[in-house]
């Protein structure tokens, strides 16, 4: 089977339902510009680090594909199996929201970069919201859907919070590339966090803890969840120490961020009461993560407590981005 068909070669295709019209009509523009959406979905896939993120792209790539087909059809909807509906943007709305309170937005304009996987995704957000520039200009014309604007309109902006999101976590592995550098430490070495590191990470979390005026109880931990190191800032509560070393400890059990077990902890999730397990240290909101090395192997974990959840993780990733700079 050949792949040409000699059948565009004087600047006509056909739509969905045998329509031909030139190349430069603004339905190909719209439905076109989607699929550059996801060329640039697949890209980002090769580059992101979280499988969490991953996953989310592919599910979007896939849906985009259905979005395209009604683009490409002047019928609409019409005879089509499958159709962008409420359930995909209520969908994207809460993939926002889950990983917004997994990061620190801050108030000030991001610049994007400066690690590949952010930048990228930066990329795919810029063009989606060209292909929704797309789809406003082809429904000015022909009127399509108002759940396929909705759905490029909250796509954009879950990739936007999904470059933030990459963006850190790429930070953070840098951060530790660091640690490791300055201390010495080869990749087949790093099998565990010295006190000399754990006094790093807590200078560089306090730091930004008496940035934001919020005292703080800051713990670190083996790979066993033994206590390394612990400093409680003047003024941090007292119930924060448990608090901190209980974060510490759940990150290093489940070999992940305790933010992401607040999910899995609701009504609806796979461990649904893990809370209340081995008498309640197990910690199922933000402030506690994990600390990989080099050959991903779990080395320890920083614990934060003393402010809301989002100034405990902005505190805890401090611990460890901040060293990047060698603050």
């Amino acid at each position: 089977m050949s792949i040409y068909t000699k059948t565009g070669d004087k600047g006509g295709t056909g739509l969905l339902d045998g329509t031909r019209v030139p190349k430069s009509d603004v339905r190909l523009e719209a439905y076109g510009t989607v699929d550059e959406v996801v060329s640039f979905l697949a890209l980002a896939r090769a580059f992101v680090l979280q499988e969490e993120t991953a996953d989310i792209l592919g599910k979007i790539e896939r849906e985009l594909f259905v979005l395209s087909s009604e683009l490409a059809n002047p019928k609409g909807d019409v005879g089509l199996k499958n159709k962008i509906c409420k359930e995909h943007i209520d969908w994207l709305e809460d993939k926002i929201d889950i990983i917004s309170e997994k990061i620190n937005l801050g108030r000030d304009f991001i610049v994007p970069g400066p690690y590949k996987s952010s930048a990228i995704l930066h990329v795919v957000r810029t063009v989606t919201r060209r292909a929704e520039r797309q789809v406003v200009k082809l429904n000015l014309e022909n009127p399509i859907r108002n759940e396929i604007l909705v759905y490029l309109n909250r796509l954009s902006d879950l990739l936007f919070i999904l470059a933030k999101y990459e963006e850190e976590e790429a930070a953070i592995k840098k951060a530790m590339e660091k640690i490791k550098a300055e201390f010495g430490y080869e990749k087949k070495d790093c099998q565990q966090i010295t006190l000399e590191m754990a006094e790093v990470m807590i200078n560089a979390a306090k730091q930004k803890a008496e940035e934001i005026n919020v005292p703080m109880v800051i713990s670190i931990v083996d790979s066993g969840g033994h206590l390394i190191a612990l400093e409680r800032m003047n003024g941090a509560l007292l119930a924060s120490i448990e608090i901190s070393m209980n974060k510490a400890y759940t990150s290093v059990a489940f070999k992940m961020p305790t933010s992401n077990l607040d999910i899995m902890a609701r009504p609806d999730g796979e461990l649904y009461g893990i809370n209340t397990l081995n008498d309640g240290k197990y910690v199922t909101f933000g402030g506690g993560f994990p600390i990989f090395n080099t050959d991903n192997k779990i080395i320890g974990a920083i614990g934060v407590s003393g402010g809301n959840v989002k100034e405990d993780m902005m505190v805890a990733k401090a611990g460890l981005e901040m060293v990047i700079e060698g603050s």
